[in-house]
């Protein structure tokens, strides 16, 4: 996933619309990685004795987990929708497809699907 976010920010012939798309598809799978590991991590560490907290705090960073986790995956869920899109408006309106998917409307879609 870093490679894609790599490749597609340094590769000037990468920056369009459907490169933005798979690169936040990238970025939304880098943060549910992420997020998975981490909470792991922090209950393994519970588990051994290694880390020392409240029931009330565990309780409020397993929540903030969740919530990471379940968000990142309905945007790459929303993103691969976006793709889809894409792909479908790009094979039957092959003419027009630079006129419809334009720079602006895929940055309001990415917005809209990050908020």
């Amino acid at each position: 996933d870093v490679l894609v976010v790599a490749a597609i920010a340094k590769n000037r012939n990468l920056h369009s619309p459907m490169y933005y798309f798979v690169c936040c598809l990238a970025v939304s799978d880098l943060l549910v990685s992420v997020s998975n590991v981490l909470e792991t991590a922090v209950l393994l560490l519970l588990e051994a004795g290694a880390l020392a907290a409240q029931a009330a705090v565990v309780q409020q960073l397993d929540n903030v987990m969740n919530v990471l986790i379940c968000g990142s995956m309905v945007s790459s869920l929303c993103f691969l929708g976006a793709i889809a899109v894409d792909r479908y408006v790009s094979i039957f309106y092959a003419l027009r497809y630079h006129s419809i998917v334009t720079l602006p409307r895929a940055g309001r879609s990415i917005a809209a699907i990050w908020a």
